[in-house]
């Protein structure tokens, strides 16, 4: 049975403002209004809004993240990078795309919005808590018509003593890169969870595994929207063994 639900991935940083008995822990949490950030070439940015769940106002703080591997030539702002939002109230960030050059296919990057909560003077101590968030942003070029069900695109393979996977398309495929190789449900982990468009990655199989014609691999897809729909599967190719490998 499939099985779909809402992936928000967070991250959560603690500081301890003084070091004194009875301490008090404050915490600040801000919710963004979806779990994904899209940019269409055409528009030349993205929008997203931020709500302060905290009782408190925060100086919410927004940052880009690159990847390592991507090769987009553009930049990426959010504005405004840093705002005082009120308990309660909800604030719009933009995340401006400034290139010279056009989209031929998708691209990844990621954005963090954090919470950082107001210092108090008091006696006793105070643990301050930035929860905030982590979302992917997908840049796609003019024209782009969404592609359901994409990560059937994927392409499995056994090389040597490797599993690859590649993606021999235009758009960004997301999944969980926790994996299980049928039939015999050995768990396998990809160094990514993700694979950009004409890319390939490769994670060890485990010690002695047997694998043959009828292997299999079994894993959660991650739509555009960051939904995760589990129990997909995908045949694997056999490749020769005196292929060599190539990571990445």
């Amino acid at each position: 049975m499939t099985r779909i639900n809402k992936r928000m991935p967070t991250f959560a940083l603690a500081s301890i403002f003084m070091a004194m008995p009875g301490a008090e822990a404050m915490a600040s949490a801000v919710l963004p209004t979806t779990s994904v950030l899209i940019i269409e070439e055409a528009d030349r940015e993205g929008t997203i809004g931020i709500k302060n769940t905290n009782k408190e106002p925060v100086l919410l703080y927004s940052r880009v993240q690159r990847l390592e591997d991507e090769d987009l030539d553009a930049v990426l702002i959010p504005s405004p990078q840093a705002v005082v939002v009120q308990p309660g109230e909800t604030q719009t960030v933009r995340l401006l795309y400034r290139s010279k050059n056009k989209l031929d296919k998708e691209h990844l990057a990621r954005i963090q919005f954090m919470g950082i909560p107001p210092e108090k003077q008091q006696s006793g101590a105070s643990v301050g808590f930035m929860v905030g968030q982590d979302l992917p942003v997908v840049i796609r070029p003019k024209g782009y018509k969404p592609v359901e069900n994409k990560w059937q695109f994927l392409k499995w393979s056994i090389q040597n003593t490797q599993l690859c996977v590649a993606n021999e398309t235009k758009t960004v495929i997301r999944f969980v890169n926790d994996v299980t190789l049928l039939p015999g449900k050995e768990a396998i982990k990809m160094p990514k969870a993700y694979a950009l468009p004409g890319s390939k990655n490769c994670a060890e199989l485990p010690a002695n595994y047997k694998y043959n014609l009828a292997s299999k691999v079994r894993f959660s897809a991650v739509t555009d929207y960051n939904y995760v729909i589990d129990d997909r599967q995908a045949e694997i190719t056999i490749a020769p063994p005196s292929l060599s490998v190539k990571k990445q």
